[in-house]
């Protein structure tokens, strides 16, 4: 019952904020307050998964597991901090339509 009614507010929830823009879709019309996306960012980052996933790997694999921590620490800066602004410049949504627009794929 618990499970149906949970199903049934996200069914709700989902049709009423239907959309048919791509722009609203992806990025929310660009409504989102810069803090506000950079918390959900911050939250997908330190999500439970990925949290356990490295204290496991320094648990089992001893310091020099820390080399993969930082470097994806750095890496999720690296990237949001080198590659959004360009994003936003050639009006892409995903770094796969980036790269596929500014290097003139097929696809």
């Amino acid at each position: 019952l618990f499970v149906a009614f949970t199903v049934v507010i996200y069914a709700a929830i989902g049709w009423l904020s239907r959309t048919m823009q791509v722009d609203a879709y992806y990025v929310a019309g660009r409504q989102v307050p810069t803090v506000f996306n950079g918390m959900a960012t911050a939250a997908d980052w330190m999500s439970g998964a990925s949290f356990v996933a490295l204290a496991g790997g320094v648990y089992f694999g001893g310091h020099g597991y820390m080399a993969l921590l930082v470097g994806w620490t750095g890496g999720y800066v690296l990237v949001a901090a080198l590659m959004a602004p360009y994003l936003r410049k050639f009006g892409c949504y995903t770094v796969p339509d980036f790269i596929g627009t500014r290097y003139g794929g097929n696809l």
